[in-house]
């Protein structure tokens, strides 16, 4: 089963993107961080501070601006970025996960809804990445 989740944020396709990729920004609404700068074949470990947790994903695609593809664990992840100048529709879609994992699906569900909703706060509110930075 898939997993897909969307959302409209107010800001630029690269404003977003930047976001994911640039570990100066995931803290701000996802990770609390984010080992280095995310680029096709590398494995990166994002640390969750509050539950002293970290996982490691393989970023296994990115089109700047418009996708980036990912695995974590035995989950493949992809994060859609369909926009312009002032607004982009943000879709994860998760896939992989098995059927009989009801539970697992709805947390996981309700984890992307959780991140896209601050991603949304964190850009259109709180520290806005500037041109100047990108």
């Amino acid at each position: 089963m898939d997993i897909v989740t969307k959302m409209q944020v107010n800001v630029s396709s690269n404003q977003v993107f930047e976001a994911f990729v640039n570990p100066e920004y995931i803290g701000g609404f996802w990770f609390t961080s984010s080992s280095e700068r995310w680029e096709e074949g590398k494995t990166i470990t994002l640390r969750y501070e509050a539950y002293n947790a970290e996982i490691d994903i393989l970023i296994e695609k990115i089109v700047k601006n418009e996708s980036i593809h990912f695995k974590w664990g035995n989950n493949h992840v992809t994060i859609e970025l369909d926009g312009d100048d002032n607004h982009t529709i943000v879709t994860t879609t998760e896939k992989d996960i098995e059927e009989n994992e009801v539970e697992r699906l709805l947390g996981q569900k309700e984890g992307w809804v959780y991140m896209l909703s601050c991603l949304k706060s964190y850009l259109e509110y709180g520290n806005k990445i500037s041109g100047a930075l990108l």
